[in-house]
């Protein structure tokens, strides 16, 4: 006889347990089988203050009025293969939708939002919003 948990339970085969005397595993499946999602978010060891992922500074622009630019996907990829028209289309600076651009500033710092004044900068018509013409 053994005691599991308050109950006494008798050896079967040779003194292995059955599966019914085996203590489940299932209510820690949950959180071992949790699918992870990767949205933000590096914290400094020290202080514990959010920390800029240096990635979206580099692929990403953003402007004044909160809007972020991006390249193309596939702009450096493969250019020998890809006629003129779709070359060109690659070339272009896209907008984010909303849904990216709150993502990209939960991965920024304030640092990286406060408006910056370059000289002839191309994009400096787009910082702010009203002078958008659609």
């Amino acid at each position: 006889m053994e005691k599991v948990g308050g109950e006494e339970l008798k050896k079967q085969d040779g003194g292995r347990r059955s599966d019914a005397e085996v203590p489940s595993v299932t209510p820690l499946l949950p959180s071992i089988l949790h699918q992870q999602t990767r949205t933000l978010i590096k914290y400094s060891l020290r202080k514990g203050k959010r920390k800029t992922v240096k990635a979206v500074v580099h692929r990403f622009l953003r402007l004044h009025c909160g809007l972020w630019l991006r390249r193309r996907a596939g702009y450096k990829k493969r250019l020998w293969k890809k006629n003129v028209r779709r070359r060109k289309r690659l070339r272009e600076h896209v907008f984010c939708n909303k849904t990216q651009s709150k993502l990209l500033d939960k991965m920024t710092t304030s640092f990286w939002k406060r408006r910056t004044w370059y000289v002839n900068d191309p994009y400096q018509k787009y910082h702010d919003r009203t002078n958008i013409p659609w």
